[in-house]
Formats: structure tokens, C-alpha cells, sequence
């Protein structure tokens, strides 16, 4: 078997449809994927049932290009997969949390937003087993209504010393100019528009976006990534990172991109976070259309991202963090 294939089926599994409430059986058909995935390589899998009350939100039907005007959601149910290792009984507070959103928008199968970070989730899983017994992974619900899922996690578990989050990390271009970078992005990070520029704009890394918290381990992994043949860019995000971030996180609105995904409610909650992503839009003329399909990925480049971050911690401790934090 070569090494991309799990990873190559798991995605053609799930994005054989959209995940999503709207389309009857699909997110429970994928999470029981999931499940099933998630026990044969040796873990405890439960499942975290959650509702969020009818609100003014933006809704999840996916239409690129265009701004989806805010309407009430309803009441809507939620539901989060959780794994932890089989030594423990139930999930732990400190050790690493790793997060893929398992839903898609409505009108899209999503294979690289995010059955890619799935996939790398359930590789991860499948190579960590009982190397490390500090590792939780959590596929989570309703990312793409505000990542309520997320949120709910943030709220109710115990506290993990870091957080990592896969978000749409199978699409790769290679042409010149695949890459692009969003308004005003050259003022707020010369060094990396720079660097991205002398590479002709190439669409072929990964993102890491991190703050200071996260330095040691984003070095480690950055090493590990360049030895299996994967390039990694860092993003540091230096925005305040104390306490009231969910209401200092408006102050400076060009940066607030970077909280689009689930990483987001750990960071307002002073949890260290790193977001890995190919940078979705920014890069994907398929996102959240039709045409996201398993076909468009670079599964060598996932296996290579699944590899190295196994490699990483399985060996790098996470640094002790405080015990009080925000509500995100």
C-alpha cells in the first residue's frame, strides 16, 4: 500500500456528497466513517451532542464571490467527534488537541474544505496509536456557521495545553501567480509577502498561523515538514493574546481572516493554537463550489503533513499553561 492511499480513500469516502444537515444522513454517514477509523486504529470514540439556539448568522449554503446576507438559523443541533487513547477512560486536560471540521457548506462535497484536514486527522491518528497518550483529535460540527462547534468544545472540555488545526490542506498549485494575498496583506507582513513574491507567487506550501506561544513547536514541525519534502511559511499573528480577545479581535478588522476557523475560540480563550492551511480562497478557485472534488488534492503533500506532524509529537512536549482562562 503506498502512503497516500488511506488518505486518498478516506477523502474520496467523504466527499463523495456534501456533509451537511440540509442533505438527510450525510454528516451521521460520515462521522460513522470516521468512528469506525478512529477505533480500528486504537482509540476511544464518543460523540459530543450540542444545540445552539436560533440566531442572526450567515448562512452555510456556500457562494463564492458574493456576501450571503445575515438571516435567522433556527435551532440547530450539533454534533462533535471526539477520539482519545485507550489508556484513558475519558478526555484528559493539558496535551496536544488536534481539529478538522467535518462539515461543508451546502452546495459543495468539500474535499479540500475539509475532508483534506480530516483525512490528515485520521492518518495522524493511524500512525500516533499509543505512541503518545496525550493526544485527543476532535472532528468538528458546524464549522462553517461561525464554528459553532468549536466554540461548544472550547466551552465544555477540559483545557488542552495546545491546539492544532487542519483546515483545507490538500490544494497545491504550482503555476506562478496561484498564490493570492488579500488586501492590505503587504503592509501587515512585509517579510512574508516578500518571501511569497521571490517564490513567483507559487501556490506550493502550507501556512502556519501561529503566535508566540507556539514558536518552539512550529520550528520542530517546520524541520520535520522540510524533510519530508513539505514547505512550510509561518503567519505570526501578534495581536493581543490576553484576556478579552473576543472583543479586542475587532479593533484591527484586515486581520480578522485569520480567525476563520477552529482554532479561533481557543485563541480568544488563551489556549496556544496553530492553524496549517493551504489558505482555501486565497488560493482554491474551487472553494465552496461544486467542483471541490478528491480528483484537484496532492495526497503525497498530505501524507507528508501526516507524517511530519506525527513525528512532532510524538517527541515535542507541550509548555505548561495557565489553569484559568476566558470563556471564548
Amino acid at each position: 500500500m503506498t502512503a497516500d492511499r488511506p488518505l486518498r480513500e478516506d477523502v474520496q469516502h467523504l466527499a463523495s456528497q456534501p456533509r451537511h444537515r440540509d442533505v438527510p444522513g450525510s454528516l451521521e454517514s460520515a462521522r460513522d466513517y470516521c468512528a469506525q477509523e478512529l477505533t480500528s486504529a486504537g482509540w476511544n470514540v464518543t460523540e459530543q451532542r450540542f444545540t445552539v439556539p436560533n440566531r442572526l448568522r450567515i448562512p452555510d449554503i456556500g457562494k463564492p464571490g458574493g456576501v450571503l446576507p445575515m438571516r435567522m438559523s433556527g435551532r440547530i443541533d450539533g454534533v462533535n467527534l471526539i477520539a482519545w487513547p485507550r489508556c484513558h477512560d475519558r478526555m484528559q486536560a493539558g496535551g496536544t488537541l488536534v481539529l478538522a471540521h467535518l462539515d461543508t457548506v451546502r452546495l459543495s462535497a468539500g474535499a479540500d474544505d475539509n475532508a483534506s484536514g480530516v483525512a490528515v486527522a485520521l492518518q495522524l491518528a493511524r500512525l500516533l496509536s499509543q505512541a503518545r497518550d496525550d493526544v485527543t483529535i476532535v472532528l468538528v460540527d458546524l464549522e462553517e456557521l461561525s464554528q459553532l462547534g468549536s466554540r461548544h468544545l472550547a466551552a465544555t472540555t477540559p483545557r488542552p495545553a495546545r491546539v492544532i488545526c487542519l483546515e483545507s490542506v490538500g490544494y497545491f498549485d504550482e503555476e506562478p501567480h496561484s498564490q493570492r494575498l488579500p488586501a492590505g496583506f503587504g503592509l501587515l507582513f512585509p517579510d512574508l509577502t516578500r518571501t511569497i513574491r521571490e517564490r513567483e507567487g507559487r501556490g506550493d506550501f502550507l501556512a502556519a498561523v501561529h503566535r508566540g506561544d507556539t514558536v518552539s513547536f512550529l520550528d520542530a514541525w517546520t524541520a520535520a515538514a522540510r524533510q519530508d519534502g513539505l514547505d512550510i511559511l509561518g503567519l505570526h499573528d501578534r495581536r493581543w493574546n490576553g484576556p478579552g480577545q473576543r472583543f479586542t479581535r475587532w479593533a484591527n478588522p484586515l486581520l480578522m481572516d485569520l480567525d476563520r476557523s477552529d482554532h479561533a475560540p481557543f485563541w480568544r480563550a488563551q489556549v496556544p493554537s496553530i492553524l496549517i492551511t493551504g489558505t482555501a480562497p486565497m488560493r482554491n478557485a474551487r472553494y465552496h463550489r461544486v467542483d471541490d472534488t478528491p480528483d484537484t488534492l496532492d495526497y503525497n503533500r498530505m501524507s507528508a503533513l501526516a507524517q511530519s506532524l506525527a513525528h512532532v509529537l510524538a517527541t515535542h512536549e507541550p509548555a505548561a499553561t495557565p489553569r484559568t482562562w476566558d470563556a471564548p
